[in-house]
């Protein structure tokens, strides 16, 4: 978008304008457009026709100047539609905790450091392209998204052959892991609107993953020759939440201490590594369950890990920040609000869109954990007797409590209440109103993952899936976060 010089937005700001491409980082930030300063110059001023008058060959007329030409801005396509999707798809937020951090952050990070790569940008402008030929109905960006598209396959698989041959360093790994994961977030754009949905494991999108998965196997076998950036951990942690869909778990992906992880996040990645195994030692059980009976050591072994595990968790909870903490709110009963919004009257928040974040994607893993231990006491109710009712009867009411939770935080995180005036008798429930605006679609990012894992658990009552398929439903059809064929079907059941 920009040249080399300070975007003119900047400059009629006093703001100093970072210079980088792409994006303007502070523009960005300060949710303007940002344009090429050359381009903005077009706009701004008029240009006089005076050359004739300037070299005497022509007397200067009296009167108003009649030959004063005011040329409209002509602003590339390419450029206009990387504005549009960064400010209204791609925002960065602020503060945002480790455990919660989006590719936004990692993208705007890795400009703001002064790097730059031909296939970052090309990827980077074709994603722009396709939303922005979506959004605004546009033929031509739907052209120039595909050519722009067709060139980067070509770019990559020549890029992919360099990787092979020699070592590369880590801004290099960096580039190809930002462009891998544009390319498969463009596959997966071009599929929201599909009529029909082909299987989830022949997705092409998934060949993006799997090409993300080389290169940052490449990185882990040399590990010892780099640093862990923002981009290789969250490359990992896309490919685990990815090994849950596609019902596999690479052992070499289990230490995020390797990857970069730390803290309180490092932490929520060993619970979150350990729910997914738990999940897929569950499915291998029930396979095992329809050739032959199991053995009922092992299946209270594996019900035994299950609650700890959830113990483990809920312990982790307590020890967060007290900023992350949320606060109940009930819907205010003088403003109508659409009921398929809210699954109740209660709604949680944070402070933050990005401490409410945490709170999701930790009911989201909640969630699946106890999904996995009904799907264990399913297999082992004829050895339990009268416990296995009363056991299942506790694990349901857990499971729709956390549902309820999760559901709770949706309209919060897409900024669909504004909170009221507080009682002064009662600070802990605050009454919030309806905000009937369009939806943000960069919020969307904060909230597909959890909703998407929520929809595809069988455990969960089928009145709280259909709540989470139809919101999954209503933000694809306004981001470019998740695909509307998958929401709302059985393809992307997990269990």
């Amino acid at each position: 978008m920009h040249s080399e010089g300070a975007c003119q937005s900047c400059r009629t700001r006093r703001i100093k304008c970072d210079e980088r491409k792409p994006v303007c980082l502070r523009c960005i930030k300060a949710q303007r457009p940002c344009v090429e300063a050359g381009l903005a110059k077009q706009e701004l001023f008029t240009i006089h026709s005076e050359n004739n008058y300037a070299n005497g060959k022509q007397k200067r007329p009296r009167g108003p100047r009649s030959s004063l030409v005011s040329l409209q801005p002509s602003f590339s396509l390419a450029a206009r539609a990387q504005a549009y999707y960064v400010q209204n798809h791609f925002q960065v937020f602020p503060d945002i905790p480790d455990v919660a951090t989006t590719w936004s952050e990692c993208f705007h990070e890795w400009k703001a450091a002064g790097k730059s790569s031909p296939i970052v940008d090309l990827s980077f402008s074709s994603l722009a392209l396709s939303v922005f030929a979506r959004s605004q109905k546009s033929t031509s960006a739907a052209v120039e998204a595909s050519t722009s598209y067709a060139q980067l396959l070509r770019e990559m698989q020549r890029h992919m052959l360099r990787v092979r041959r020699v070592d590369v360093d880590a801004d290099e790994i960096d580039a190809y892991l930002l462009t891998v994961y544009f390319m498969a977030r463009y596959e997966s754009y071009l599929k929201q609107h599909t009529e029909e949905a082909e299987p989830i494991n022949s997705m092409k999108l998934w060949f993006h993953f799997d090409g993300a998965a080389a290169i940052l196997k490449m990185w882990y076998n040399n590990r010892h020759r780099y640093i862990p950036t923002t981009i290789v951990k969250q490359s990992r942690r896309t490919l685990v939440k990815s090994s849950l869909l596609r019902g596999h778990e690479p052992c070499w992906l289990k230490d995020g201490d390797i990857f970069g992880e730390k803290g309180i996040a490092l932490e929520f990645d060993h619970l979150t590594i350990q729910a997914i195994g738990l999940n897929l030692r569950c499915s291998r059980r029930y396979q095992e369950s329809q050739r032959h009976s199991l053995d009922s050591s092992v299946l209270d072994a594996l019900h035994q890990d299950a609650r700890m595990l959830d113990k483990t968790i809920e312990d982790w909870s307590t020890q967060l920040p007290s900023k992350w903490a949320y606060r109940t709110h009930t819907l205010s009963g003088t403003h109508s609000f659409p009921e398929d919004e809210f699954f109740s009257g209660t709604v949680l928040s944070c402070t933050t869109h990005g401490f409410a974040a945490v709170w999701t994607e930790y009911f989201a893993i909640r969630m699946l954990i106890v999904n996995s231990r009904l799907r264990i006491l399913s297999l082992s109710c004829g050895q339990l007797g009268e416990a296995f009712s009363q056991e299942r009867s506790e694990c349901i009411a857990q499971l729709n409590s956390f549902a309820n939770s999760l559901a709770s935080f949706v309209p919060s995180s897409l900024d669909r209440v504004r909170a009221t005036a507080v009682s002064a008798s009662d600070h802990s429930i605050a009454p919030v109103e309806f905000v009937d605006e369009p939806l943000k679609a960069y919020l969307a990012n904060l909230v597909v993952w959890p909703l998407s894992l929520a929809s595809s658990l069988q455990e969960v009552d089928p009145g709280q899936r259909q709540w989470f398929r139809s919101r999954l439903s209503w933000i694809s059809s306004s981001s470019s976060e998740c695909l509307i064929a998958y929401a709302m079907s059985d393809y992307w059941t997990v269990l």
